[in-house]
């Protein structure tokens, strides 16, 4: 077990019930260029500066994939992971992780991939302005499993990472759900990360529904830790976040080798200045690694903490 020494990098204002009226969680995180990109619950988006640090966001918008729960609050973005991956006519594409239930309907699991394309403008005074367009939508639609030479990917809740460096789509999920809910599956679970060809964006496949014929990767690794969170894919590696940082739910990382198809670092962030918040995501910038966290319940900010990657190494 690693326990790596954390500096606060920033902290970031959680405005959604200054801009919207309704105090919602905090929930993806990733950074393109020197802009980090914070996502809340239903998908709102705030942008903030990495230079200036401000906690104050530069821009606060809704994703083209925003769904707050009505009439049904399985398909609600829950938004709890989020990546950049390539470009689509010189615009950041977003994978975000959407939907809010384990459940499935006609188009395959709820919990899908929102693709969405990051339009940015300036205005007369050079200040950036954002918006997104949603481009694909994906879906996995559990068929043919069984009897093949793979399990189910997950319990009906992926995260959906992207791994543009090989063109791959990568869902991380477990067998069954990662809370003492389950906590009699627990010597029967395991935790299972499973590669796709990324669907290419372009006309006639704005929907993409994968199934098991499409697999070209799985591997397992230990379920030691509970409460699945967000994640990030750099160099070959899978960093994924872990925990509520409550009894019973430490808050951790695991650092998955994709190339090799192993876990390769196990993370203990309980005696960091963070120990006792909720966890989030994570993304890389400027050589370190970010984690963002939770802005506790009273209070109307979140942090972004900072280490280095290299020493993710057992």
């Amino acid at each position: 077990m690693l326990f790596p020494q954390t500096e606060l990098f920033m902290e970031f204002e959680n405005p959604t019930e200054r801009v919207y009226g309704v105090r919602r969680s905090v929930q993806g995180f990733s950074v393109w260029g020197d802009w980090a990109f914070v996502l809340f619950h239903s998908g709102i988006c705030a942008v903030y500066d990495l230079i200036t640090r401000d906690p104050a966001p530069i821009e606060v918008f809704k994703l083209a994939s925003y769904h707050d729960g009505e009439p049904d609050k399985r398909y609600a973005n829950h938004a709890n992971d989020l990546m950049f991956g390539g470009t689509l006519d010189g615009a950041p594409l977003m994978y975000i992780t959407a939907g809010n239930s384990g459940e499935a309907d006609e188009h395959g699991w709820i919990a899908y991939c929102a693709v969405e394309a990051l339009d940015i403008t300036r205005d007369d005074a050079g200040k950036p302005h954002f918006s997104t367009r949603l481009v694909q939508s994906i879906y996995y639609k559990d068929e043919q499993i069984v009897n093949s030479p793979y399990q189910t990917p997950g319990w009906g809740w992926p995260a959906s990472l992207c791994d543009t460096e090989r063109g791959e789509y990568v869902m991380l999920s477990a067998r069954y759900r990662t809370t003492k809910d389950f906590v009699d599956r627990y010597n029967d679970n395991n935790y299972i990360i499973t590669r796709f060809p990324l669907p290419e964006i372009k006309p006639g496949n704005e929907v993409v529904t994968l199934t098991r014929a499409d697999i070209i990767g799985q591997f397992e690794a230990p379920y030691d830790i509970l409460a699945t969170q967000g994640g990030t894919i750099h160099d070959g590696k899978l960093y994924y976040t872990y925990g509520f940082g409550k009894v019973g739910y430490p808050i951790g990382m695991r650092v998955f080798d994709l190339r090799e198809e192993k876990l390769t670092a196990r993370v203990d962030f309980s005696f960091t200045p963070f120990g006792n918040i909720e966890i989030e995501c994570c993304a890389m910038y400027g050589g370190r690694l970010l984690v963002n966290t939770q802005s506790p319940k009273g209070t109307t900010t979140g942090d972004i903490y900072a280490l280095d990657p290299a020493a993710l190494v057992e």
